[in-house]
């Protein structure tokens, strides 16, 4: 802890939260750290804002939080990216925070092996992907966005966690994002899109892991829908599976005989993306925002995993995440099924619009995150402080250089995954399990933790 500035144990003193983000390009965890930072610093905290520079810094800036740039290493890996935590460790001894909220694997275990380590300043960490890798400390205090990620990570961490774990679904803004939000119309002349053409909207990272399986399977089906419908598929993002996703909307565009499917680039702003919908497609984060401005919602997964979230849909993504996997294929049928059923129907687009946004609203609010935050923060900042044990230290080296080095073998020969622990093969099994008996999605995220946790052991 910090010796010059007071030890809190609640979060309604004032503190000061440093949030390191593992970069600053478009994508859902690094927005979601952004809303909660400027949520903790609505409170009155002293916030400050670091990570690699990327297009998300305006954003940073735009909230009125102050930003501090870190190393950009995409070449290192974790504990080897040597400048990286060097630059945190001087970070964090010039700001003295009493608190560092660390999203993702990098700044993580830069936070553990820098100021948690040397200077015995508090941590916890965010892990949005769909696992926790093994190697990660057992000793910081780790928050996940599902249920099934919690169980599975008290499972697979085989005794060896000490650390409380938590759920904090995916918050969503649902003030600055609603039904009726301005911008439609113009998005639309934007696109050369007429006020009576349906509209089936992703905003997404173009992700080769998780993303670009599904998307191809829409630019499809939006080939088989578009003799029968006045629609458009609108592809928002970017990333490294646009050049094969932009190819594939060329043949279908020209198969077609007209513009069937958009790529609409990136966008720092979403909003009126959103706003212009009829049906939004997609996953996670990106969809629950959909959810805020009132959108009928189809889920992506993969291996031809695609299903209308309506009230009987609803539990399974609230314990698995708003995604899922199939059974194999691509789904291509089924997805065409869904589309054709929800572009025919204007009503019961309205009547899935209307459960979205209600459900949003009770569980996935960024008002109601912002308070699960602080009380997940004031339970850290509550617990023993110190510097993390020796013992565990040396295993969380091990088990990096051990990973890190695996790494190296496999990535010559491309046998590495592209993303192993977004992977289906190593989430599927527990994406697959029926969902648990005991899982109440109406209990506060906590109680939700604990279950968990009482179930895997």
């Amino acid at each position: 802890m910090n010796a010059n500035v007071p030890n809190p144990t609640r979060t309604d003193r004032p503190f000061r939260l440093l949030v390191v983000l593992h970069n600053l390009q478009l994508g859902g965890s690094q927005r979601n750290a952004i809303d909660l930072a400027g949520g903790a610093r609505d409170l009155g905290h002293e916030v400050m804002v670091a990570g690699p520079p990327g297009v998300l810094v305006e954003a940073v800036r735009a909230s009125g939080l102050p930003f501090v740039p870190l190393a950009d290493e995409p070449n290192r890996a974790l504990a080897t990216a040597v400048p990286g935590y060097k630059g945190l460790l001087e970070l964090s001894r010039s700001f003295r925070p009493d608190l560092i909220h660390t999203y993702e694997l990098t700044p993580s275990i830069h936070a553990y092996l820098g100021p948690h380590l040397r200077d015995a300043v508090p941590m916890t960490m965010t892990i949005n992907s769909m696992s926790v890798p093994e190697f990660m400390p057992g000793s910081v205090p780790l928050q996940v966005c599902s249920p099934l990620i919690a169980a599975e990570t008290h499972e697979r961490a085989g005794g060896q966690r000490s650390g409380k774990v938590g759920v904090l679904e995916i918050p969503t803004n649902c003030v600055d994002q609603y039904p009726g939000y301005p911008g439609s119309a113009e998005f639309r002349a934007e696109l050369g899109v007429e006020p009576d053409e349906l509209l089936v909207v992703v905003v997404s990272r173009f992700a080769r892991a998780l993303k670009q399986e599904g998307l191809e399977t829409a630019i499809h089906a939006a080939g088989k829908l578009a003799p029968r419908h006045r629609m458009r598929l609108v592809l928002v993002g970017d990333g490294p599976a646009t050049r094969d996703l932009q190819a594939l909307a060329e043949g279908v565009n020209a198969q077609a005989g007209r513009e069937v499917v958009i790529m609409a680039g990136p966008r720092v702003d979403p909003r009126p993306a959103y706003a212009s919908a009829d049906v939004a497609l997609g996953m996670g984060g990106s969809l629950l925002r959909a959810m805020a401005f009132g959108k009928a919602c189809l889920v992506q997964g993969e291996h031809g995993f695609f299903r209308i979230l309506d009230a009987g849909s609803a539990r399974e993504f609230r314990w698995r995440g708003f995604y899922g996997i199939g059974d194999g294929g691509t789904g291509e049928e089924l997805l065409t099924d869904l589309l054709e059923r929800m572009l025919s129907n204007a009503a019961l687009r309205a009547e899935l619009g209307t459960f979205a946004h209600d459900l949003v609203h009770r569980h996935y609010s960024l008002s109601h995150a912002v308070g699960q935050q602080m009380e997940w923060y004031g339970t850290v900042l509550a617990a023993p402080g110190g510097a993390p044990d020796r013992r565990e230290v040396a295993r969380t080296v091990a088990a990096v250089g051990s990973w890190l080095g695996k790494r190296a073998l496999l990535r010559p020969g491309g046998r590495e995954g592209s993303d192993y622990f977004n992977s289906s093969g190593r989430i599927g099994p527990g994406i697959r399990a029926v969902v648990p008996a005991w899982f109440d999605p109406d209990l506060p995220a906590q109680r939700q933790a604990s279950e968990a946790e009482t179930a895997a052991h």
